[in-house]
């Protein structure tokens, strides 16, 4: 079906056509994708895909996603918004217009977009850079063209996408990303190899470990975390190459024979010193007996806590777990969950750090850590995180938000008024 206005002309295109469209585009989010439109068609969403063209030039394009709502009528998302120039407001009025034509012969009652588009340029820590980027028009743009805007505030929202992200440049040396983390994560990472932590994969049949911790986690936190079906159907639309589930674990027989080494050694230099005061007493050598000895003690109590650990676990212990994906240039950290019991081995420190390298390897530019409160100030909701996110050097992104158009107005009225009453 072909909708009409003045100059512009749009009409419904093929799967294949959208990821031609797709194809040319500088920066595509994962959510915008042919392969996320196939996996919410699997869903129950009706799926289209549309351009709009004027003078035979591609203008704007979207992937509309459509879902029952009232019975008989319809609500359509677009994922991430639609591709088009969000300053052009003559551009968007005319792209709109020919929308709603469209969304009005599909029933549809109101229709919503949250652009992946910066609202003010923020450092990392969520200070927002003078004389940065600022995309405010945009926001009086939609609302001239008949959107409304909903409320923007810091929070999480599990009903929507997430507003605020983190976000790390890829662009510098492995070496460099490294220095440019906190002191305070540079040594958690240390502490983890100091561990003897080690990351390796889960294939699609060991994902149960991660929703397992999920379920943990997310108990721990007061959240609803995501299901097994969740984590297939990634897989299963996006394609195995392009998914990571990394865990982090303990290799128990080498931290045992770590700390052994290190014991056998100390303990020799022990009675090194011990023959050496015999002789020839010092102070100073004193009190390196000393410190010695208390090292020494509390290498003790860790091999016999390493031993406890691998009669209870064997020679592993996982220690946490994450879900990504990679899509063109970025790398998306969906999911994340550890085991709070054994926080001190630093195990989403080491996954964070292999996966940042990983993507580095693959060409990537952007790792997205993906979602924050938007808060952040100590004791706020979400801070951990935020916080967490910011120590690997992540800037945290602001979007405009989510805008609804009332595309049959009356029923959209009608339909709000019953919601407010259930």
């Amino acid at each position: 079906m072909t909708e009409r206005n003045a100059k512009m002309i749009l009409e419904e295109i093929s799967c294949q056509e959208y990821q031609n469209f797709l194809d040319q585009q500088s920066h595509v989010d994962f959510l915008q994708s042919v392969e996320q439109g196939k996996r919410m068609a699997k869903q129950g969403w009706t799926v289209e895909y549309v351009q709009a063209k004027e003078n035979g030039e591609i203008r704007a394009a979207a992937m509309l996603c459509m879902i029952p709502l009232m019975k008989i009528f319809r609500y359509c998302y677009i994922p991430r918004g639609y591709f088009c120039d969000y300053h052009d407001q003559k551009q968007i009025a005319e792209f709109t217009s020919l929308l709603k034509k469209h969304l009005s012969r599909r029933k549809v009652v109101y229709m919503e977009i949250d652009p992946v588009i910066i609202l003010k340029e923020r450092d990392k820590n969520g200070d927002i850079v003078e004389g940065g980027i600022d995309n405010s028009d945009v926001i009086e743009i939609l609302k001239n063209n008949g959107y409304h805007h909903l409320p923007v505030k810091p929070g999480y929202d599990l009903a929507r996408q997430c507003r605020y992200v983190s976000v790390l440049d890829l662009h510098p040396s492995a070496d460099q990303l490294f220095k440019d983390l906190s002191y305070q994560t540079r040594q958690d990472i240390r502490t983890s190899e100091k561990y003897c932590v080690k990351v390796d994969s889960l294939d699609r049949n060991g994902l149960k470990m991660l929703d397992d911790m999920e379920k943990k986690t997310s108990e721990r936190h007061h959240f609803t975390g995501m299901d097994m079906n969740f984590y297939y159907s990634v897989i299963d639309f996006y394609g195995e190459e392009n998914v990571f589930a990394p865990y982090a674990y303990l290799d128990i027989e080498a931290y045992h024979n770590h700390i052994s080494s290190e014991y056998e050694r100390l303990k020799k230099e022990v009675a090194e010193t011990e023959e050496i005061l015999k002789t020839n007493p010092s102070v100073k050598k004193q009190k390196k007996l000393k410190t010695d000895m208390e090292y020494l003690n509390s290498l003790q109590k860790k091999l016999d806590g390493v031993k406890q650990l691998q009669n209870k676990h064997g020679d592993t212990l996982p220690l946490a777990a994450a879900f990504f994906i990679k899509y063109r240039d970025q790398m998306f950290y969906l999911v994340g969950a550890s085991e709070y019991e054994y926080r001190t081995y630093k195990g989403p420190y080491a996954i964070q750090w292999h996966m940042i390298r990983k993507a580095k390897q693959l060409g990537c530019t952007r790792y997205n850590f993906y979602g924050i409160s938007g808060y952040f100030k100590e004791g706020e909701e979400g801070y951990g995180v935020f916080d967490f996110k910011r120590g690997f050097n992540a800037v945290v992104e602001e979007y405009i938000g989510n805008f609804i158009l009332p595309v049959k107005p009356a029923v959209y009225n009608i339909y709000n008024m019953l919601k407010k009453q259930n």
